[in-house]
């Protein structure tokens, strides 16, 4: 039977805290309202390089916040929402013209 490891504790001297190094979150998707170059590029990414613009504009009108106000914490998951249903429209356009078709 072997024995778990155990965690290794961090000391503290008292009076100074333990703090993590810094992280730069640039291009993570949490700085809010983004760079108009990064939202372009993450667009061109995923392959929708022509919803980069109605994305950027339809949010910057909303202030980045919510319907009810509240701000958004991340705008890559707005864009991918963004992209989803934009995909979905894509579909329904095409299944209806192959309806009509028919």
């Amino acid at each position: 039977m072997q024995l778990k490891r155990k965690a290794k504790r961090i000391t503290e001297t008292p009076g100074r805290r333990h703090l993590p190094p810094f992280v730069n979150k640039k291009g993570f998707g949490t700085e809010l309202p983004p760079q108009k170059e990064l939202v372009d590029i993450y667009f061109d990414q995923k392959g929708f390089s022509g919803q980069a613009e109605p994305f950027y504009l339809f949010y910057e009108q909303a202030n980045w916040s919510s319907p009810k106000g509240t701000p958004y914490r991340n705008w890559k998951l707005l864009a991918t929402d963004w992209i989803f249903d934009y995909e979905q429209e894509l579909k329904l356009r095409k299944r209806q013209r192959q309806n009509i078709l028919l």
